[in-house]
């Protein structure tokens, strides 16, 4: 015999809170980028410059590519999550109209 699926009565709004994370994220990345773009011109041309760009700019790279990724994926689950909560919805309503 089959199991029953049962939604939680509160799926749809457990996955807003993906989508306020991602927001949170993306508030972080454009810190990040502030950042990045402060660190391209601070250090300089000279020797010294050259040698802290070289030891700091592919780690930013790496944070940058990383904040955006966890963002993207926040997102991506929030989105999911609240698709699959209506579609739940969606089959309750039909099996009760079945019904009826």
């Amino acid at each position: 015999m089959a199991s029953q699926l049962k939604k939680l009565t509160d799926l749809k709004r457990a996955f807003v809170d993906f989508e306020d994370m991602s927001e949170l994220v993306g508030r972080v990345k454009t810190r990040v980028d502030d950042i990045n773009r402060r660190n391209v011109t601070a250090a300089g041309d000279d020797e010294i410059g050259k040698q802290y760009h070289e030891q700091a700019d592919k780690p930013t790279a790496a944070l940058t590519t990383l904040v955006t990724a966890v963002r993207d994926r926040l997102k991506s689950i929030g989105t999911a999550g609240q698709d699959a909560a209506d579609m739940f919805d969606a089959a309750d309503q039909d099996a009760n109209d079945l019904v009826k």
